[in-house]
């Protein structure tokens, strides 16, 4: 008569045990680069619909970029408000303008720390400083929109 209750060796747990590591050990570097290429695209996508818009907001003011008031000076403070509420042909904000909302929420950027990753840098120079301060870096000459965090987005950066 056999005493031994039913269950698995030591050996047969250490198989299984073993096995498990090696899934784990392929599994686990695909899910963390899966989770890159989502931020990649995220903000490849984000960068792209904000170009568009201003595109499409300076082609119904005359060439101005959402960063200039109605009398056509700087107002960095009001350019994501121009952005997502109504406006008039000269760029003043007022819910019964005949222009916009462009964009319902204005994005975050994912390689940016969440406390500033919507926030916008504003200057001249031909490439966002990439210094993480902001989300966002706008070129006032050029009304163009880049990442400003120190990584990711270099792929759209408008001088490559």
């Amino acid at each position: 008569m056999d005493r031994r209750t039913p269950g698995f060796s030591i050996i047969e747990l250490l198989i299984v045990i073993t096995m498990l590591a090696i899934l784990a050990a392929i599994a686990v570097p695909r899910l963390l680069d899966a989770s890159e290429d989502a931020s990649t695209t995220a903000l490849t996508t984000d960068l792209q619909m904000l170009r568009r818009q201003i595109t499409l907001y300076k082609s119904q003011h005359g060439e101005r970029g959402p960063h200039l008031d109605e009398n056509g000076q700087t107002d960095s403070a009001n350019l994501v408000r121009r952005l997502r509420e109504r406006t008039t042909a000269a760029g003043k904000l007022d819910d019964t303008g005949p222009f916009g909302p462009y964009m319902k929420s204005w994005p975050a950027n994912p390689y940016a720390d969440p406390s500033i990753c919507k926030a916008v840098a504003f200057g001249t120079q031909t490439q966002p400083p990439r210094d993480g301060t902001t989300g966002w870096y706008y070129n006032t000459n050029t009304c163009v929109i880049s990442a400003n965090s120190t990584e990711g987005g270099e792929e759209l950066d408008p001088t490559q």
